[in-house]
């Protein structure tokens, strides 16, 4: 029972180990398959021993080894929230479903975190979900046919697509990313048509505990919302607990 779990979390961290330097390096135009990995404040290369996910951060005391400056702990909640998606897949459904769940969750995580940081959703990590959920998702939820995940894909960027061009003409502004369409598109891929209600519900739910959190926490100053995160954080839970 606890094999996949930990297997899992292990192979979760070193993932959220390289979706943190994705989720701070792409934003800036820096990519992750070039160069070594630096220190944020005194940018010196860091080794191994630097590098070695939450282990390397308690070893060091949350400080850089060489300029002895303190390092935020994103990176290490990156690396625990990957192993935690592994860890909750293994725990809450059979095998076969919980190796598609964690690279479900996986997949979602980089666009979670693009999104709410920076409201920007990749096209490229959006067609990597999409290629996922053609490939993986028939082998791991057979169930769903596969004119209804081609019907998903459909109906799931023609819903947010509609909704945001109607927005943009009515308010002369944009509304909603142009992303989201897509995401929801992709999210149709891996769960099917009949997902997509549930998952827009659940995402507006989010949606709205935010608000009302960021307007109480900030004095009633308005931000855009990062709906496409909220989709995926409501995919997966539909995965976990559907």
């Amino acid at each position: 029972m606890w094999v996949l779990p930990v297997f899992g979390a292990l192979l979760g961290l070193i993932w959220g180990s390289f979706i943190a330097a994705l989720c701070s390096r792409w934003p800036v135009g820096e990519s992750v398959a070039e160069g070594r990995s630096r220190c944020d404040i005194c940018r010196t290369t860091l080794g191994i021993r630097d590098l070695l996910p939450v282990l390397s951060y308690i070893a060091l005391r949350g400080r850089c080894r060489h300029c002895n400056q303190r390092i935020g702990m994103r990176p290490v909640i990156i690396e625990l929230v990957a192993a935690s998606i592994a860890v909750i897949s293994g725990l809450l459904l059979p095998p076969a479903m919980a190796l598609g769940a964690m690279l479900f969750g996986w997949l979602l995580l980089p666009i979670v975190m693009l999104d709410y940081d920076h409201l920007w959703i990749p096209d490229r990590l959006v067609i990597l979900l999409a290629v996922g959920g053609v490939i993986f998702a028939p082998m791991v939820w057979p169930d769903i046919e596969t004119l209804d995940r081609l019907i998903g894909a459909g109906a799931g960027f023609l819903t947010l697509e509609a909704i945001r061009q109607i927005y943009k003409v009515l308010r002369k502004r944009e509304g909603m990313g142009a992303g989201d369409p897509k995401l929801f598109a992709a999210l149709g891929l891996w769960l099917g048509w009949h997902a997509l209600p549930i998952i827009l519900f659940l995402a507006s739910l989010f949606g709205i505990v935010t608000a009302i959190y960021r307007h109480f926490a900030s004095s009633g100053s308005q931000s855009a919302l990062p709906l496409g995160s909220f989709l995926a954080l409501a995919a997966l839970a539909l995965v976990w607990f559907g």
